[in-house]
């Protein structure tokens, strides 16, 4: 750790790598799709632009505090050190592994992001009422002890539970809840294609790194079920999400137009298949591992907008 504070360059680039940005569709997502549901599920419904900018920037806040957390710990605890087998540093953004930021700069980096966060729940807090303090304080408790100690979901296969309540459930429903000041089922039970795909990017993750987290003693859903079962399970969750918007259409939850993001259709095949033809090879199955996880960050985003574009289309021409 000691060359890691020497070698330290704490360029902005660096800072910005901790973000992990490719992951943010996972948090932006689900706030424009809460706020469209609030639109087309409350006719007359003034959307408000101002109280939509301080959910996404807290959101994102939130998000980004998970990350570097997870940086943090992960290190401290040795997963993300550099790895003489496949020589190149493993795990999360890198930048602790590889020297560019030392701990002390991560920290200084997550109580920043911590603050904004914070910030933008107690303005929304003094707008909208008692539901915002509460799925804030959820979303802030998860986002810290995801990998924090001392309760440390991550480490304790209950990852993929506490991913989908935070980023799929919680963030869908503060969202329309920002927007309409009051709570309903319908956002919640229709936020489950998110929660399933928020959940992919996470275990396409933890598949790639079930060698390393094994060895520290990391509980993760791969590692108890094993790698043949853990795709399938993968395949569950690409798949899952398409069915349950099906289901949405067929018992009137969302409009017909909904279906326009089955035109991912192709992607998510391309995903599913690609996890069936990892290379063996310890170096190339990294790099093909964290392609793959790429790829499914980025296949969230295609299909929410599709989705959300659908939604769009049905309120603007046919509701």
């Amino acid at each position: 750790m000691t060359e890691t504070l020497q070698k330290s360059s704490g360029s902005m680039k660096a800072y910005w790598t901790a973000l992990r940005a490719y992951s943010f569709p996972a948090s932006i997502v689900p706030v424009i799709y809460g706020a469209v549901l609030a639109v087309i599920l409350n006719p007359g419904l003034k959307f408000n632009i101002l109280f939509f900018a301080f959910t996404l920037i807290g959101c994102m806040s939130v998000h980004i505090v998970a990350n570097l957390i997870n940086d943090i710990f992960d290190y401290k605890k040795g997963v993300d050190k550099k790895d003489n087998e496949i020589g190149v540093p493993h795990g999360g953004s890198h930048v602790l592994s590889e020297g560019l930021l030392t701990i002390k700069q991560m920290w200084i980096e997550t109580i920043i992001f911590l603050f904004i966060a914070v910030a933008c729940g107690v303005y929304l807090y003094f707008q909208i009422g008692n539901w915002v303090l509460y799925l804030s304080l959820a979303g802030l408790f998860m986002s810290v002890f995801y990998t924090a100690s001392p309760v440390q979901f991550k480490y304790k296969a209950l990852g993929d539970i506490g991913v989908f309540l935070g980023f799929g459930t919680g963030m869908t429903l503060g969202s329309y809840i920002v927007q309409t000041g009051q709570f309903s089922w319908i956002p919640v039970i229709v936020s489950i294609p998110f929660g399933l795909l928020i959940v992919a990017i996470l275990h396409a993750n933890n598949i790639r790194d079930m060698k390393f987290d094994n060895m520290f003693g990391i509980k993760t859903l791969p590692i108890i079920i094993g790698e043949k079962p853990s795709k399938y399970f993968y395949n569950f969750t690409i798949l899952g999400a398409y069915a349950s918007i099906v289901f949405f259409v067929i018992f009137g939850l969302l409009p017909y137009f909904a279906l326009l993001n089955f035109i991912t259709l192709p992607i998510a095949i391309k995903l599913i298949k690609m996890l069936n033809h990892v290379p063996t090879e310890p170096m190339a199955k990294f790099e093909w591992g964290t392609k793959h996880n790429v790829m499914t960050a980025q296949f969230n985003m295609q299909f929410g907008l599709a989705l959300i574009a659908g939604l769009i289309i049905a309120k603007l021409f046919f509701m």
